[in-house]
């Protein structure tokens, strides 16, 4: 039992870099936010500058637990004296006022997705015809891990028996927090449909807390009595930093460098409007390399070790963790010393490709279609969560609206609701979390604070195609014949 919940509470720290904010990224008015979905995007803004003042946006998802018939509003009003309750350890009816966390016990691998974002200032500007260029900056938290085995699900781990192997194949964990500091150019070259965008953002980062944990091999697993486990034959690193675990607080541990590569080709319809914009975009190609309070360690061993989790008990401080550790190398090593092997170690980026469809079907009216796959280029990293959507907006200068349909890792099914009202977005890809009193798996929200050219000349519903200068052919010499 107690191993199952330290299971889940390690589950807790193992996520996704998931949704994409989809209400504000994809309309042309996006600006400063268009640049992290296509390095591009500002190309089609009918503004000369807009200015991204703040914005943060937190999401969670998870196929391990739920709680039950609440929502993120319901929880929020009772915040304060929330009382939780596990399932499995009700005697007779739980108090109406109670929140009752239960466990999932279906047969899929297992995940826990959380993301989040703080954006500080930032800046685009469009440099004469075919011209843009900005700066922005942001502070990203990316914590990540896929394909836990259903062997891991608390009901199922809970009810093995004693001395019943499991193979545990090869996985990775990471968590990451980093500021980001990048430049962003873009460039315009017409052509005969219309024009092509092709642009580059150029981060550099900063890197605050990190862990991550890597298996290399297959170990069998052997759930023993008296709260103790075997492990044969495991092959693995892991490492982190420990600023915050010591209580030294904000501490920059280490830094890196990013980029973001995106083009799109514009459609028009013989006016200063598009009728189809098509994109692609290579996003988060980089590592952090994590060198103060920093530790690597590897256990290697063909032996078969044996833990005893009730030893790890005793540790109740976040600054004992060091000393976690060393009775863990005791443990496997049989030396407390013997797993750590560097004072540093290397993460890289959350790398994913994507591509975009954006078609408008009439006067304000647009229907959008992104992909979202993660690939990986090597290393241990903070893997994002796949994403499809299918996202019908309305938009104009002052106000927008959009309604995304998301598939999340091509299982989850969710929509979401933004709205744009002059220089304030406020949003959510998972609508349904904040109303729908039903099993609670996660959600969603976003909001940003922006500011533009305030053009008099575009009325509160006025406008059209002819008024949104969105490109147009650029200097391209049209010829007699």
């Amino acid at each position: 039992m107690r191993f199952c919940l330290f299971a889940c509470l390690s589950l807790l720290l193992q996520a996704a870099y998931a949704q994409q904010q989809l209400g504000l990224r994809l309309e042309n008015y996006a600006g400063a936010s268009s640049l992290t979905l296509n390095p591009a995007g500002n190309l089609t803004n009918p503004l000369k500058w807009d200015i991204r003042l703040a914005g943060a946006g937190l999401f969670f998802e998870n196929n391990y637990f739920f709680i039950q018939q609440t929502s993120t509003l319901d929880l929020l009003r009772h915040a304060s004296g929330a009382e939780f309750k596990l399932a499995k350890n009700l005697e007779g009816q739980a108090a109406p006022d109670a929140y009752i966390i239960d466990f999932y016990n279906d047969h899929p691998k297992r995940y826990v997705a959380f993301n989040g974002y703080v954006d500080g200032p930032s800046v685009v500007v469009k440099i004469g015809e075919n011209h843009s260029a900005g700066i922005f900056t942001r502070l990203r938290s990316a914590v990540t891990t896929h394909g836990i085995i259903n062997e891991f699900s608390y009901y199922k781990y809970d009810g093995r028996p004693f001395f019943d192997p499991f193979q545990v194949p090869k996985f990775q964990a990471a968590l990451m927090t980093w500021v980001e500091i990048g430049l962003n150019y873009a460039l315009k070259i017409p052509n005969t449909n219309g024009y092509l965008g092709i642009g580059a953002n150029v981060r550099y980062l900063q890197g605050f807390e990190a862990a991550y944990v890597e298996n290399n091999g297959t170990w069998e697993h052997t759930k023993m009595p008296g709260n103790t486990i075997s492990v044969a034959h495991p092959n693995g690193h892991f490492g982190y930093t420990s600023s915050a675990l010591h209580g030294d607080g904000v501490t920059a541990n280490g830094s890196g460098f990013g980029f973001d590569l995106g083009a799109t080709q514009v459609f028009e319809d013989g006016s200063d409007f598009y009728k189809l914009r098509l994109g692609a975009s290579l996003l988060d190609i980089g590592y952090l390399r994590y060198s103060s309070n920093a530790a690597d360690h590897r256990v290697t061993t063909t032996g078969t070790p044996t833990l005893a989790l009730d030893d790890y008990e005793q540790f109740k401080n976040a600054d004992q963790f060091d000393d976690l550790v060393q009775l863990f190398s005791q443990q496997t090593l049989g030396d407390s010393l013997a797993s750590k092997v560097a004072n540093e170690f290397t993460l890289t980026l959350p790398t994913a490709i994507s591509l975009q469809a954006d078609y408008a079907i009439a006067d304000y009216f647009f229907a959008n279609a992104t992909l979202v796959q993660r690939i990986s280029l090597g290393g241990v990293t903070a893997r994002r969560g796949n994403l499809f959507a299918l996202t019908p907006r309305f938009e104009h200068r002052w106000l927008s609206a959009s309604l995304p349909l998301s598939i999340y890792n091509w299982k989850d099914v969710r929509i979401g609701l933004a709205a744009r009202l002059g220089f304030l977005v406020i949003g959510t890809d998972n609508l349904g979390s904040f109303f729908n009193q039903a099993r609670y798996t996660g959600t969603d929200f976003y909001i940003a604070l922006k500011l533009n050219p305030f053009e008099t000349n575009l009325s509160l519903l006025g406008g059209g195609r002819g008024k949104r200068h969105y490109g147009g052919r650029g200097k391209v010499k049209c010829y007699d014949f």
